[in-house]
């Protein structure tokens, strides 16, 4: 009973993997998964919990390129690469699976698993499409907006602010302004609504 529990928290295609190739993880906030330039050894499921994959700029500011919540995976590239190009970093304590980059490899010849890797992949990349046009938004505050439109602003205001590419002073200012425009509400400190 444990493993059926177990393999219905994991989303599709995971779930069908051999129970070997995967390993349960428990992480603390800012506990590194992984660097930056270190061998790859699988992907990453969620379970639940927040991780943020970051790269550092050449003066040493941190870039938030993928934010994984509970129920998606991370660093799937890795299955094609022998170095991870990032650093995972746990914004919330959670618990997290690590899948063999070999059982994901082989578990390729499976038509079915192929085809849903493949949606998955889709769905992230929509996503990340997505938070690019945001991003390439030059106005704070309009930034701001479409970030609070799409659903982003779901934790702390400065990991909002990092995944829009934003100083948290500067998500602050947009987000005061917004609200005397009476476009945003902040009936408590940290939370906004539409």
């Amino acid at each position: 009973m444990i493993e059926y529990d177990f393999n219905h928290m994991l989303p599709e295609p995971y779930d069908r993997l051999p129970q070997s190739a995967k390993h349960r993880l428990v992480a603390d906030v800012r506990e590194t998964l992984f660097r930056q330039g270190t061998e790859t050894t699988g992907l990453y499921i969620v379970l639940n919990g927040c991780v943020h994959l970051e790269r550092v700029g050449p003066n040493g500011e941190r870039f938030v390129i993928h934010r994984a919540m509970a129920g998606t995976s991370f660093a799937e590239a890795s299955i094609f690469s022998e170095h991870y190009h990032c650093d995972a970093l746990v914004i919330e304590a959670g618990k997290f699976v690590r899948i063999d980059k070999a059982a994901v490899l082989t578990a390729f010849a499976d038509v079915d698993f192929a085809r849903a890797y493949g949606r998955q992949a889709a769905r992230q990349i929509q996503a990340h499409r997505q938070l690019l046009e945001i991003v390439g938004i030059r106005s704070a505050e309009e930034r701001v907006m479409a970030g609070l439109v799409a659903g982003l602003l779901d934790g702390q205001v400065v990991d909002f602010a990092a995944l829009l590419n934003l100083s948290h002073e500067a998500t602050y200012r947009a987000l005061r302004s917004l609200v005397r425009a009476g476009k945003v509400v902040n009936p408590s400190r940290g939370v906004y609504h539409l």
